[in-house]
């Protein structure tokens, strides 16, 4: 009897999960929607819960404040790292699981058209302030380098820190880079050929650079 009453609390709790993830989608979605017609100042938190067909009291059960909502928006939209894992079935993935992953995630996100200008409103908007907001977004980007930097050591075996932060920071920088063509309208060539070139073009260039730079290697 005791047995069938703990499964019955985990199932009543995974359920209780699944609703309460289910409706913060809902809401993210919303505010996406609600940010992409107006901008980030005039987007209210009214009018993200009546988009998501919710009341507001349901968005601040989730989140303190508009702020908390819109971190959570370009967390989950943009900064796909944080889906990345190094481990599989707890081993180690080898290179080219861990590079593959990294192309799918990096040809999601940059299929993600309205969520990339999106980003550049919310990272504006961010840069702008001296608040709470900046310091948690700065230390989520930190977090987010440190991430890639450890998927570089994965995928291409380099052990200094300092390397590895650097070609992270340099491949986080390209994304971000892209997110602001994307706003503006002008990436050279179309989504599937462009992103191609870009996973490509880091995957190949950077074994060449260790190759050619081992001496940067050392500590």
């Amino acid at each position: 009897m005791l047995c069938n009453t703990n499964a019955l609390n985990t199932f009543e709790v995974n359920m209780r999960e699944n609703g309460k993830n289910k409706r913060k989608q809902k809401i993210i979605n919303a505010a996406i929607e609600v940010i992409q017609e107006k901008n980030v100042e005039e987007a209210t938190v009214r009018e993200i819960a009546e988009k998501a067909g919710l009341t507001t009291g349901s968005i601040y059960h989730h989140y303190k404040n508009k702020d908390e909502l819109l971190y959570d928006v370009i967390n989950q939209s943009i900064h796909f790292v944080h889906k990345l894992s190094v481990m599989s079935e707890s081993k180690i993935k080898d290179k080219n699981q861990v590079l593959s992953e990294v192309k799918s995630e990096v040809a999601l996100r940059l299929s993600k058209t309205d969520e990339q200008k999106l980003h550049i409103l919310l990272l504006s908007d961010v840069i702008s302030r001296n608040d709470e907001m900046n310091e948690k977004y700065k230390q989520n980007y930190e977090s987010i380098i440190n991430k890639v930097a450890d998927m570089f050591f994965y995928a291409f075996g380099i052990e200094n820190t300092e390397l590895k932060k650097s070609l992270s920071a340099i491949f986080i920088a390209a994304l971000d880079g892209i997110a602001i063509q994307t706003a503006l309208g002008v990436l050279p060539e179309t989504q599937d050929k462009f992103t191609e070139i870009f996973n490509n073009f880091f995957s190949q260039s950077v074994p060449m650079f260790l190759e050619k730079g081992m001496d940067l290697e050392k500590e």
